[in-house]
């Protein structure tokens, strides 16, 4: 059968309580935190496919609707364009739309104006146009014009508020026509003077930034079939439009339909994937406010369980050390009377010093006297720090208290040619008259015991405390700690004091709802009860 060892009680350290607790709050809110990204990972995941395909399905239905025709019009082309080119740039992905074996329409990269020209019975038509030829597109490939282009996505996200989903998005450059040629027949248009905005400047989103002119021949035959418009005012007062499409290389294209309309005419599309960006890209910054918040909050709220667990481990380890000093001290006290005791004893019973028996006897008694006193202090010491205490209160007279502490002490006071300095005033409080003056008498008891011979125990007394100031017989470096059980000074070494008076009054004094305070200052030691 083993026997167990008892664990020693160590030393708190607040370093090894703080990673301890740094550990367990840093598994939680890592835990916490993983779950959070899950979730928005996932809702970002779930979110962008379900855009993705419900756009997707948007321009399935625009080439349906556009090529589901017994005659497909250049306007129906033209308008098909339009539509391909806002999901490129919302989305990064290419279509090429095919019509009775042709290719009619794709996301290469063009300028399509949006024009709604006034009738006179009010009523008006939204037509789309085509650049008739991308030369044109050179006057808008400068500098001074590019530093425009903008990203301005068109994806619909009227279901809610979502996380949204970054695609690879497109820029796009906003124009108004304000005046070109047009060819209702083919669905084209030839700018002359091409205004450009910023669409990103809120404050000034109809002022255009840059005014592009192209030099048109009107003489050119180019022109055959082409109507001159002008649009009045300024701003954007203009034909609506915008360049956008992809230019380069062609797409690697990994997705198609094909199907037949109504009218036995085939037609189809390939289309790239939609490129939606990884949600760690699209909230790099967040992310990382994310994670950074999350650190400073385990540094953070570590500091509080561990600040629980340190004060705890604290508590104990003062406690057991209280213990061991307590019984260390009692054993220490007791172990030399005790000894003198023996010693005493022995000789009586080997009758050693037959004339000195009297002397063993008187001294025998005298230490059982104070081994006697040394326990009843203890005993006190221990009904001190019961909570449980029953407190009498009445009035007591501070005065009379004192001045029967004063003479129960005469015979130390004569001893030491202490002189004791005390006008008696009448200052009654109501409280347990036993605790009261068992505390004021040690009090008082310790001035008359550690003073310096010849000199002179001053005491005050009011409504509101009670001064008690002696000349101390040795140098006292920490006064506080002469309140702590068994605490002794050198002089109550020479005494054979138990270490406990202040202590007890201390407790007495706290049970009475009063405070002790001890100080050393300039070699006086001065006691304050606040009452």
């Amino acid at each position: 059968m083993t026997m167990k060892t008892r664990k020693r009680i160590k030393k708190p350290n607040f370093i090894i309580s703080y990673c301890q607790c740094l550990a367990v709050v840093a598994a939680f809110l890592a835990l916490a935190g993983l779950l959070i990204y899950g979730s928005k990972a996932s809702e970002y995941g779930s979110t962008a496919m379900r855009l993705s395909s419900t756009s997707v399905a948007a321009v399935n239905g625009n080439i349906t609707l556009a090529l589901n025709k017994e005659k497909v019009t250049s306007q129906d082309i033209a308008k098909l364009k339009q539509q391909l080119l806002w999901h490129y740039s919302a989305t990064g992905q290419l279509f090429e739309v095919y019509y009775n074996q042709k290719m009619v329409a794709d996301s290469s990269r063009t300028m399509i104006m949006h024009y709604s020209p006034e009738t006179s019975d009010g009523d008006s038509q939204l037509y789309f146009f085509e650049l008739a030829d991308p030369k044109y597109l050179q006057y808008f490939d400068t500098p001074e014009v590019l530093k425009y282009k903008a990203v301005v996505p068109v994806i619909d996200y009227s279901d809610g508020p979502v996380l949204s989903p970054k695609y690879d998005e497109q820029p796009v450059i906003e124009i108004a026509v304000k005046e070109g040629y047009i060819n209702l027949e083919t669905g084209k248009f030839i700018p002359v003077s091409v205004y450009v905005y910023d669409t990103q400047d809120n404050q000034s989103l109809n002022t255009a930034k840059v005014t592009v002119n192209i030099p048109v021949d009107t003489n050119s035959p180019e022109l055959n079939g082409y109507t001159h418009i002008k649009a009045n005012g300024i701003d954007r007062d203009g034909y609506g439009g915008s360049i956008e499409g992809y230019e380069g290389a062609a797409p690697d294209y990994s997705g198609q339909g094909v199907a037949i309309n109504d009218y036995g005419v085939n037609f189809g599309y390939k289309s790239t994937d939609i490129k939606v960006i990884p949600f760690d890209e699209a909230y790099k910054t967040q992310v990382t406010v994310f994670n950074w918040i999350l650190v400073v909050l385990i540094i953070a709220l570590s500091l509080i369980p561990a600040s629980f667990l340190y004060n705890r481990r604290k508590s104990n380890y003062e406690i057991f050390e209280y213990r061991r000093k307590t019984t260390d001290a009692m054993a220490h006290d007791l172990k030399t009377p005790m000894a003198a005791i023996l010693t005493y004893a022995e000789n009586l019973e080997n009758h050693t010093g037959g004339d000195q028996q009297e002397y063993y006897v008187s001294k025998i008694s005298e230490k059982v006297w104070q081994m006697n006193k040394m326990v009843n202090s203890m005993l006190d010491f221990s009904r001190g720090e019961n909570a449980d205490v029953k407190v009498s209160r009445s009035p007591v007279d501070i005065g009379a208290v004192i001045s029967d502490a004063v003479a129960e002490n005469e015979h130390e006071i004569s001893k030491r040619n202490l002189k004791v300095n005390f006008a008696k005033s009448e200052v009654t409080v109501n409280t347990d008259k036993a605790l009261f003056a068992q505390a004021i008498g040690n009090l008082i008891n310790n001035a008359a015991l550690y003073s310096k011979e010849d000199s002179a125990i001053d005491i005050t007394c009011d409504k509101s405390s009670i001064v008690i100031t002696n000349v101390s017989a040795e140098t006292i470096e920490n006064a506080d700690d002469l309140k702590k059980p068994f605490a002794k000074g050198s002089e109550s070494r020479k005494n054979m004091g138990t270490g406990l008076g202040l202590a007890i009054a201390e407790n007495n004094l706290v049970l009475l709802g009063y405070k002790l305070d001890v100080k050393s200052e300039g070699g006086n030691f001065v006691v304050t009860v606040t009452l």
